[in-house]
């Protein structure tokens, strides 16, 4: 049973295909850090007199052990259409430097 073992234990770590797991703290960390970034800009934004001089929402800080976005990012799928649409568009540069489309 890995319960009682550390987050950076070597087992832990193998299981988890040599990522280290967070710890509580280092959670804990991002979330107070993320919070205090919104806190911030919702204070900076309630203050703006004109909607163009409004704030950039935050960007929430990295959480190196969240690796949900970064599969979606590469997924089978996406990297297809990424390739179809790279492959239109050079298609389209083509046909207009031969000068059958304006």
């Amino acid at each position: 049973m890995v319960r009682g073992l550390s987050p950076q234990s070597a087992t832990r770590t193998a299981l988890n295909n040599g990522r280290t797991e967070p710890t509580g703290e280092q959670i804990l960390l991002a979330d107070l850090f993320d919070m205090t970034q919104y806190l911030d800009w919702h204070v900076q934004a309630a203050h703006a007199e004109k909607r163009s001089d409004l704030p950039k929402k935050p960007k929430p800080y990295p959480r190196w052990w969240d690796t949900a976005d970064r599969s979606r990012r590469h997924s089978p799928e996406r990297v297809a259409r990424l390739d179809d649409a790279r492959r239109r568009q050079a298609d389209r540069r083509r046909a207009v430097a031969e000068g059958r489309i304006a």
